[in-house]
């Protein structure tokens, strides 16, 4: 055999494997025809928009509808939805190569040759609507590494194959832009060519390959949750993707639950209309009676206290108020701040959040309290923070007209047959809330009338209606939330 026929042959059988090897991944499209359900549920939360290559100079899209209005406490009130206003200064989207993000949080932007656009006002910052900097770096470019991009894609790999020799700014290459269902099932191939082959369900350590920083990596901090202080203010957030790293340091873990114990992994989390946490466990479930005397669940519920906002991505909305859930749970209620619960020793320049002996932690007052109570301090909070369950604290005094619209959690829920509901009206409007199955039909209207300002409650009885999920939607002005509540018989 001559040099050349071996040398041709040579490239067909590597051409063939590189082939064989891109096929293992055969897209999210493949999974639509048996799981359409699950499918149409994937295709309207954020995993799909974590990478979104710009098509024909246009836009980013996003899907249709989705808006919900989020308060906390007397400062923050915003209208959030997904989508890019413009491209960052000085591009087009002609420009523009790809886009990171824009469903929830924020949005990052790679040039027309895949690297990382870096500098002020790269970044666009949903709930604040600002472009922020990204990157504490002279403005420019950086390359997109397998580091970040592993959690960005399906399919990531550091090698690069040939459709990305076009982007010098791109490490390697992925089979699939966005966090398709592959990226958490592995590569569908032998299961379209047989269905008895399934796929794997590693649903607690799948979500922590992206949402724990570092997670099962040589490093010292492997396990711990970062902090980063604020330059702007003299508070800080814990880091983002630290989801799994916290719930690592909380009894929810040690009582063996995992993230899909209350999570539904293929639907959002962020707009209420999307289901992605379940109606059953509730944290009733496991911890009846734990509403506070004298506050009541129009004041906040179980999570705005055990999982506020104290993580940032990009941008804060007050001192103590971001964009993304604590997932420790446990609240610590001793007079300190967060700067008094750090660990400095374990890596040289970067902070952690103290664990006791048992490996557990906490978020300190200052982010359960004082992100509603803004005149207040730590102090002030711990005076009623031990067995604030049983005893109860009266927060009514100075409470005055109300300054944002909220329609909370119906308490008790589950319920069985009544429930009540507690919104807040800050200025004379036409209110209506109503009831709708979790299909979408239509069952009652709770209230529709011209309103003055105030703190409201509403009783809905579900007598003649059979045990399932309900949604409730309260509309006022240009304010507009849905929850979810559960009939049980």
């Amino acid at each position: 055999m001559k040099l050349s026929q071996l040398f041709l042959i040579t490239i067909i059988l590597l051409a063939f494997n590189g082939i064989t090897l891109a096929q293992n991944y055969v897209g999210s499209q493949s999974c639509q025809t048996c799981h359409s359900g699950i499918h149409s549920d994937w295709s309207k939360s954020g995993h799909p928009y974590k990478l979104q290559k710009i098509q024909n100079s246009q836009p980013p899209s996003y899907p249709a509808g989705l808006m919900s209005q989020k308060t906390v406490g007397p400062d923050v009130n915003y209208l959030l939805e997904p989508g890019v206003p413009q491209a960052p200064k000085g591009y087009t989207w002609g420009t523009i190569g790809w886009v990171m993000g824009g469903y929830h949080s924020n949005a990052r932007f790679l040039d027309a040759l895949g690297y990382v656009i870096i500098g002020d006002s790269t970044r666009y910052n949903l709930p604040t609507k600002r472009w922020v900097r990204y990157v504490q770096s002279p403005p420019g470019t950086q390359m997109y590494n397998y580091s970040c991009y592993k959690c960005h894609t399906t399919g990531p790999s550091p090698t690069k194959t040939p459709p990305f020799d076009p982007y010098p700014g791109i490490e390697g290459s992925w089979a699939e832009a966005g966090v398709g269902c592959e990226a958490c099932h592995g590569p569908g191939s032998q299961h379209v060519g047989n269905p008895s082959i399934k796929p794997p369900k590693d649903g607690y350590e799948t979500c922590n390959n992206c949402h724990a920083r570092d997670r099962g990596t040589q490093f010292t901090w492997n396990y711990r949750v970062e902090w980063l202080p604020e330059t702007s203010t003299s508070t800080g957030f814990i880091r983002h993707r630290e989801q799994g790293d916290m719930m690592f340091a909380s009894k929810h873990d040690q009582a063996n639950m995992t993230c899909a114990t209350c999570h539904d992994p293929h639907k959002g989390v962020y707009y209420e209309q999307l289901g992605g946490i379940k109606p059953t466990p509730s944290c009733e479930t496991c911890h009846p009676g734990k509403s506070i005397p004298g506050h009541g669940p129009e004041k906040a519920t179980c999570t705005d206290c055990h999982m506020p906002f104290a993580a940032k991505n990009a941008d804060a909305l007050s001192p103590y108020v971001s964009e993304q859930s604590a997932h420790f749970w446990k609240i610590l209620t001793d007079p300190i701040t967060m700067f008094e619960n750090l660990d400095t020793t374990v890596a040289t320049g970067k902070k952690f959040i103290k664990v006791d002996g048992n490996g557990l932690s906490g978020l300190t007052l200052d982010y359960t309290c004082l992100q509603c109570h803004v005149t207040q301090d730590v102090n002030w909070a711990a005076q009623y923070a031990d067995n604030i369950h049983e005893n109860g604290v009266s927060v009514e005094e100075g409470e005055g007209i109300p300054t944002a619209y909220h329609l909370a959690q119906n308490f008790p829920n589950p319920f069985n047959p009544s429930t009540t509901i507690d919104f807040i009206i800050p200025e004379a409007s036409q209110v209506k809330i109503e009831v709708y199955s979790i299909t979408g039909e239509f069952v009652a209207t709770l209230i529709d009338e011209f309103m003055i300002a105030g703190y409201y409650q509403r009783e809905f009885s579900a007598d003649n209606l059979p045990s399932g999920v309900y949604l409730y939607r309260m509309t006022a002005g240009n304010f507009t939330k849905v929850n979810k509540m559960t009939l049980i018989k």
